[in-house]
C-alpha cells in the first residue's frame, strides 16, 4: 500500500466521524474538509518532499496554523515527525491525528466563531481561476502599473478596496475577483506556485508548494467587508515572508 492510500485511509477513520471528508490531494499535501456555519474548515496533512516524514496544520482560510500554534501541551507541540518503514508512518499519522481531535478541531471551531464573514460564490472562485490572467492584465493596463514595485501595487489593491467602502456585496463580486486575481499572480511570482482549483469543495486559490494553500478571494472579501485594507499588506509579511526568510 502506498504512502498516500495509507494517509487517506487514516485520516478517513479518525475524521470522518467529525463530518470532515477528502477535498484533495497535491505536493504531498492531503486535505480534509467540512462545512461550519457556511465557512470551510480543514485538516492538513503535510508530507515532506525529501525525507521521510509528516505534520499537520489546520485553517479557516488563508492562515494555516500549525500544532505548536495550536497547544502547548509538550505531548503535542510537534513539527514534522520522521518514519522508516510502514509500522512507524501509521504510527506517526495517528499521533498527529490523535492532536487534531484532542486540540484541532476545538480550535477550528474557536476560529471560525472568529471568522464571520461573506463566502465567495462558486462562480467568482470559477471566474478566479480561468480568468486570472486577463484580470490581472486589466487592472495593470486600467493602472499603468506594468513597471511599479509590488509594494506600489499593494498599495493600489489597497486603495481600490477603501474607494468602495458601502458598496454591495453583489456589486463588488467582480472587483473583488479582480484584485484577488492580482495578488494572487503577484505571490506566484513572489515566491512559486500555481493556481489551483479543487472540485470536489469548488475553491480557487494559489497552492504554494509544500508551504501553504492561499485562498487570496478570501482574504479579499474579509478585508473589503471589516474596512481593514491593510490586512492585504499584513497576509504578506505573515504568510510569504517567513518563506523567503527560510
Amino acid at each position: 500500500m502506498g504512502k498516500k492510500s495509507i494517509v487517506v485511509e487514516i485520516m478517513e477513520e479518525k475524521l470522518s466521524p467529525y463530518g470532515f471528508h477528502y477535498a484533495a490531494y497535491e505536493n504531498y499535501r492531503w486535505r480534509f474538509s467540512r462545512e461550519v456555519e457556511e465557512i470551510t474548515q480543514a485538516i492538513v496533512i503535510q508530507g515532506g518532499h525529501w525525507e521521510n516524514d509528516y505534520t499537520l496544520e489546520i485553517n479557516v482560510g488563508n492562515r494555516p496554523y500549525k500544532l505548536k500554534e495550536i497547544t502547548n501541551d509538550p505531548e503535542y507541540n510537534l513539527d514534522f515527525l520522521n518514519f522508516n518503514n510502514e509500522e512507524e508512518q501509521k504510527a506517526v499519522l495517528n499521533k498527529l491525528l490523535d492532536a487534531a481531535e484532542k486540540y484541532g478541531i476545538n480550535k477550528l471551531d474557536e476560529l471560525t466563531k472568529e471568522k464571520k464573514f461573506i463566502q465567495p460564490t462558486a462562480q467568482m472562485y470559477k471566474k478566479l481561476y480561468k480568468e486570472n490572467s486577463v484580470l490581472t492584465q486589466q487592472f495593470i493596463n486600467r493602472n499603468n502599473a506594468v513597471d511599479l514595485m509590488e509594494e506600489d501595487i499593494l498599495q493600489l489593491l489597497k486603495k481600490e478596496l477603501e474607494v468602495r467602502h458601502g458598496e454591495t456585496y453583489m456589486d463588488m463580486q467582480d472587483k473583488l475577483v479582480e484584485l484577488s486575481s492580482v495578488y494572487g499572480n503577484m505571490l506566484i511570482k513572489k515566491v512559486g506556485g500555481r493556481w489551483r482549483y479543487t472540485k470536489n469543495d469548488g475553491r480557487t486559490g494559489v497552492d504554494i508548494q509544500v508551504f501553504c494553500w492561499c485562498d487570496v478571494l478570501e482574504d479579499f472579501i474579509e478585508a473589503w467587508q471589516q474596512n481593514e485594507e491593510n490586512k492585504i499588506i499584513e497576509n504578506i509579511i505573515i504568510n510569504v515572508e517567513p518563506l523567503l526568510i527560510g
